[in-house]
């Protein structure tokens, strides 16, 4: 099992600084948030000879690109919109494909009516991906639809991913989510076991009458049961990345060193890391 962050952390970073951070902090690997102004570079819009040189750059410090964090969404009654949606996503899996990322972040989304059954949600959201599945496979990259908006609680994410029913198409499993939603760590297991593909770990504190107001925590001190998902995941043998997603809540010199040593203490592999506070 490996760690990670995505870009939220500093977004006025530039690619160069977010994986000097990686080393400083001893990081296996960095997920650049994509379509969100982030100075790190990593694009559609990127170029072939800025792709090969944003891959050399993960190459030549050992540091990962463990997934590319998209803002791709489907939950749309109009057929354009949908049709967008998957050439968009095709586009990114092409840009995970040149540069060596082995995942992409989508969402499922909020539907734009009121009401509208689960069941149809997941029906639309399944078709669209379904169309995504021959990119995914010849590019060789993983969509993971996030435990997110309509779709928090793995059981209904699970309804998608069950729907496509293909090897390409697994879980970001965003341990916030599932938890605040109302489901145990095993709850949300018995959707997600063999399919999870990248994590997204942020501690935070809420009501349970309130689950939506939420307030941060450092990890570890916070409401999110990341002990046990992350037991969970080691005796399934995940390999892939637990990538910390703090967006604005703490300056990076100050998060990236806690978690790091909160998340090896978890994952158990007695890693040791010294927080280089300059």
């Amino acid at each position: 099992m490996k760690i990670a962050f995505m870009t939220f952390v500093a977004p006025e970073w530039s690619l160069q600084q977010h994986l000097a951070a990686a080393i400083r902090y001893g990081y296996d690997g960095l997920e650049p948030r994509c379509a969100a102004g982030h100075q790190h570079g990593v694009e559609v819009s990127t170029t072939k000879r800025q792709r090969r040189e944003i891959r050399a750059q993960f190459a030549d410090c050992g540091v990962e690109i463990s997934c590319l964090a998209t803002s791709l969404r489907y939950n749309f009654p109009e057929p354009t919109q949908v049709a967008e949606m998957v050439e968009e996503t095709k586009r990114y899996l092409q840009l995970a494909a040149d540069l060596g990322a082995p995942n992409i972040r989508v969402f499922g989304g909020n539907p734009p009516e009121q009401g509208l059954a689960r069941e149809t949600a997941a029906q639309r959201v399944a078709e669209a991906l379904a169309q995504c599945m021959e990119t995914a496979d010849s590019c060789g990259v993983n969509l993971c639809l996030e435990t997110h908006d309509f779709f928090c609680r793995a059981e209904h994410a699970a309804a998608v991913v069950d729907a496509v029913n293909h090897p390409r198409l697994g879980f970001n499993w965003d341990m916030l989510h599932t938890a605040r939603h109302g489901e145990t760590p095993e709850q949300s297991w018995a959707h997600l076991a063999g399919r999870v593909y990248h994590c997204h770990v942020h501690d935070y504190r809420w009501s349970p009458e309130n689950p939506d107001e939420i307030q941060p925590a450092l990890m570890g001190e916070g409401m999110v049961p990341h002990a046990e998902d992350i037991r969970l995941l080691k005796t399934a043998g995940y390999a892939g990345a637990l990538s910390g997603e703090w967006i604005g809540d703490w300056k990076a010199q100050e998060i990236l060193p806690q978690a790091a040593g909160q998340l090896r203490r978890w994952i158990g592999d007695g890693a040791q890391w010294i927080a280089d506070s300059g």
